[in-house]
């Protein structure tokens, strides 16, 4: 990174800083940011509620689909449909979410998706993610698979549908820091689970991130019955984020299709659901409704 670029980068991440520090001072927290995602819309025309900035060549990864039926009885009908396909250069999409989220205050984001088994191909001997996740619109760049990486300031729903001599599938959540010697990696925590997630239903995963505890929770729900989903058994992981410093600073929530050079992946994901704040009403997990401001767990 030349002494220009170094320069910039400070500036962006003292500025997002700041604006962060300006929302706690007035009263209204980071983790006021909000944004509500039901895809009933096309959002590359301009016809839902949130605002798209698009990274890469759209037209290999997402397409709307405007007539697709609602996959439960809470959908709506359309769905976002995202080819994650490794030998395709990588592409992201992504919403602002209003605000900066930190390690200071606690925050909840998550998705609806549905892996749909037509065409699913996890090579054995490769290891490539469905992703989801917040990440900076400034720092964040889109070579995580890359090395050296540069996927600094991300929180990211990881799962890896491969199954090889090690193992798999994995649901491994992560989450990058800000930028420590170029290098994304040596500011990172994850953690994994060996789960393999259903497929052809509509899954609820929910994340939310505790600042007592520097802890980031996963829980991951299949649709049960109505606007009401049921734990997957074994899909739960804990991320300790106490280690990361500078802490990530985020304010976009999106999902990013990887470019690996080589066919280790490729998977066919509707998505139905993209949510920063509360889980949004109507759904409910368990027959019971999520508790404002802890999107990963239930009420007593």
């Amino acid at each position: 990174m030349n002494t220009t670029a170094r320069v910039l980068h400070r500036i962006v991440r003292t500025a997002s800083l700041g604006f962060a520090l300006i929302l706690a001072a007035g009263g209204a927290t980071p983790a006021s940011a909000q944004v509500v995602e039901r895809f009933d819309a096309d959002p590359f025309a301009g016809r839902g509620p949130n605002p798209v900035f698009v990274d890469g060549d759209l037209a290999s990864h997402f397409a709307y689909l405007s007539a697709e039926p609602e996959h439960f009885p809470a959908d709506r009908e359309g769905t976002l449909r995202v080819t994650y396909d490794t030998t395709l250069p990588a592409a992201r999409i992504a919403m602002p979410i209003g605000g900066v989220l930190s390690l200071d205050a606690d925050f909840d984001f998550g998705a609806i998706l549905t892996i749909r088994s037509d065409g699913l191909f996890a090579d054995p001997n490769g290891f490539s993610q469905i992703a989801f996740g917040l990440w900076n619109a400034a720092t964040t760049g889109i070579d995580r698979t890359g090395f050296p990486s540069n996927s600094f300031d991300l929180v990211e729903f990881d799962y890896f549908p491969n199954v090889g001599s090690f193992g798999g599938p994995f649901l491994s959540p992560s989450v990058f820091g800000g930028n420590v010697a170029g290098n994304a990696f040596f500011n990172f925590s994850f953690q994994s689970e060996e789960v393999s997630l259903p497929l052809d239903q509509p899954l609820l995963c929910q994340f939310h991130y505790d600042a007592a505890s520097r802890r980031l929770d996963l829980l991951v729900s299949r649709h049960l019955t109505g606007v009401t989903f049921e734990r997957v058994p074994g899909a739960a992981v804990s991320v300790d984020a106490s280690r990361i410093d500078p802490a990530f600073l985020v304010d976009r929530i999106g999902i990013a299709a990887y470019f690996e050079g080589f066919p280790s992946l490729r998977a066919t994901v509707d998505y139905d659901l993209l949510y920063v704040g509360p889980l949004p009403s109507p759904f409910a997990v368990g027959g019971r409704r999520i508790r404002p401001g802890h999107g990963a767990r239930q009420e007593d």
